[in-house]
């Protein structure tokens, strides 16, 4: 068991009776479908971009990042950057238009832009996709920050499981309750919770830490860069020890004594943490350091990482979404630009985070005082994702460790409660609604989103569990990070190419556009589970498939593929919706413009002839 943290504790309870008796307050006010799933329209620039900011800043952001530069260095740093330029497509193609075409999901803009039940079924399906690759990272924090935090399980369950069982339970019940009001109101006190325990970090970095960014950048580049890994003595031993050799060059003698005693017990199947000289991916003959790229990513993966991270912003459905509860796409355009302030200052905050992190937890964990819930090897965190809390209690004790513990919950709750709306809208809205009961009075509607937001939370519960059984925290050593690149690319591929061609050329066709997400949403999901089978060793070393499982992110493939199947298919289909002009004046049209249209002119019918942009 390890030690409780009563102070952090208190305030995630603190944060957490909060965040539920805000979602019983605004029940009254969730009656209908509009308030359901868009909070009635209602949201304000300067609130929305908060809660679009607190929905976007997941547990990727806040742990992950930090985490990805504390373990990767330069190549972590890319997470920040993607992160946060992600909105500028958002702002620039898609956010406005969005809004004025004035649905309820994605799959409401497929269905209306190409008047087709099939689009809207595949969008839904690419929707729940995304959705699911999204919220895994969300339960995996979840158990790694109760680990940290707590160090200790209930009911017999160990301390990761009890910590995904209690927060998807307690997500699940205040978006239940407070559909997207709930949920919005919730999110901009989440999000201002989570950007101040950053800023207070990296405060007390400078401070207490007595951090200086340029000094230990040049310190921890000045050794060969390290791995953390865990292995199996029969993994230590093979091939005459090879394996050992290296560990033991690359550790001190005090921490390698440790790892020999293990060795030295002589059971095969026990397991120990080692550090490891790093592999350079990018330039395979030379030596890996902190501040160049190559730790984690080939010259491929470099670019289609960032590529997924800016382009699968503007794919994320609960992101998407979120844009319809502007009162017009001028104020959706209004509410992204201090989104992109927002969140530029806090991805500017997290890498100094992550950077901090090597000093202050080596120094402490030389002194004996680092803490004592997470693992380390030679100074080294053995999992990176822990890194928030833990450099938190170093530098500010329980408070701190307590601020920072209830902005990694904030991250969660705002994020997977975004989520779970955006999963509930695409049954409970577009499958339900639209097929199964359309005439269903309001009262049923909602009780059918409760009923898959419920759905959907167990769903989320059973990734979270499922991924220390599969070995998936021991495959990645910036877990959270890498999980949500995955739901980044597979957004990126299904959406991003239907919606900019939709949106911005008007001779895509409804077949273009399904063909289009398959290849792109399918394409993803199909390198992403063939580079987690790699990394398993669950595919041979070489060949085509060690090849498809090398992809780590496959959008420098999958997106020019999804944008040209929707070209060629659309070219060789040419059947255009018939209202295909209505449509392009409710896409790009001004209110006075569509007023005109409406009362029968014909003053701007030829700025939205068929010949289209």
């Amino acid at each position: 068991m390890g030690n409780l943290n009563v102070i952090a504790i208190v305030m995630v309870i603190g944060l957490t009776i909060f965040t539920v008796g805000l979602a019983i307050f605004v029940r009254r006010f969730t009656r209908t479908t509009a308030d359901f799933y868009l909070a009635g329209r209602k949201v304000g620039t300067i609130a929305n971009a908060s809660a679009i900011s607190g929905d976007y800043l997941s547990a990727a952001s806040f742990l992950g990042v930090a985490a990805a530069v504390y373990a990767s260095g330069l190549d972590g740093v890319w997470y920040a950057a993607g992160f946060a330029g992600g909105f500028i497509v958002v702002v620039l193609f898609i956010a406005s238009a969005l809004r004025r075409f004035g649905e309820y999901t994605v799959a409401d803009f497929a269905y209306g832009r190409f008047g087709s039940d099939r689009i809207r079924l595949v969008t839904v399906v690419m929707v729940l996709l995304t959705s699911l690759f999204y919220m895994a990272p969300q339960m995996y924090g979840a158990g790694t920050t109760w680990t940290v935090l707590v160090g200790a399980g209930v009911f017999g369950l160990s301390p990761y499981n009890t910590g995904v069982i209690i927060v998807g339970l307690i997500i699940m019940f205040y978006v239940m309750v407070g559909g997207m009001k709930g949920t919005t109101l919730n999110q901009i006190v989440q999000f201002w919770w989570l950007w101040t325990a950053m800023f207070l970090v990296v405060v007390f970095a400078f401070t207490a830490g007595k951090f200086s960014y340029p000094a230990t950048l040049a310190e921890v580049t000045a050794e060969n860069h390290r791995d953390v890994k865990t292995y199996t003595v029969a993994d230590l031993t093979a091939d005459d020890g090879a394996l050992l050799a290296s560990a033991e060059g690359a550790m001190s003698p005090e921490a390698f004594e440790e790892v020999q005693a293990v060795v030295d017990a002589g059971d095969p199947a026990a397991t120990v943490g080692v550090l490891v000289p790093a592999k350079n991916k990018l330039h395979t003959l030379r030596d890996m350091f902190f501040n160049e790229p190559g730790h984690r990513y080939n010259s491929f993966d470099q670019f289609s990482m960032v590529l997924a991270l800016v382009l699968g912003t503007a794919g994320l459905p609960h992101i998407l979404n979120r844009y319809y509860t502007n009162p017009s796409g001028a104020a959706a355009r209004r509410s992204t630009f201090w989104v992109l302030i927002f969140i530029g200052t806090f991805y500017i905050l997290a890498p100094i985070a992550g950077l901090a992190g090597r000093q202050i937890i080596d120094n402490a964990w030389r002194a004996g005082a680092a803490p004592a819930n997470a693992s380390y090897v030679d100074g080294l965190l053995l999992k990176s994702d822990a890194i928030m809390p833990t450099i938190a209690q170093i530098l500010g004790g329980e408070w701190l460790m307590g601020a920072v513990a209830a902005g990694a919950f904030a991250a969660m709750f705002s994020t997977t409660g975004g989520l779970l709306i955006a999963s509930a809208s695409a049954i409970g809205h577009d499958v339900y609604e639209k097929y199964i009961n359309p005439g269903g009075s309001e009262a049923r509607k909602v009780f059918v989103g409760k009923a898959s937001v419920l759905f959907f939370a167990l769903v989320a519960l059973g990734i979270g569990l499922g991924i220390p059984a599969v070995g998936l925290d021991k495959a990645y050593p910036a877990l959270i990070a890498m999980m949500v690149t995955w739901a980044f690319a597979v957004g990126a591929g299904a959406f991003v190419p239907m919606l900019l061609t939709g949106i911005w050329w008007k001779q895509t066709t409804e077949r273009g556009a399904i063909a289009g997400m398959i290849v792109g949403g399918g394409g993803s999901f199909f390198f992403i589970i063939m580079n987690i089978l790699k990394q398993l060793g669950r595919l041979p070393d070489e060949g085509v498939l060690a090849f498809m499982g090398s992809l780590t992110f496959p959008t420098l493939f999958t997106f020019p593929a999804a944008l040209l199947t929707i070209i060629i298919v659309s070219k060789l289909d040419g059947q255009l919706p018939k209202n295909v002009d209505e449509i392009w004046m409710r896409i790009h049209g001004t209110a006075s413009e569509r007023h005109e249209r409406d009362m029968g002119t014909d003053k701007v019918g030829s700025m939205f002839s068929s010949g289209g942009k």
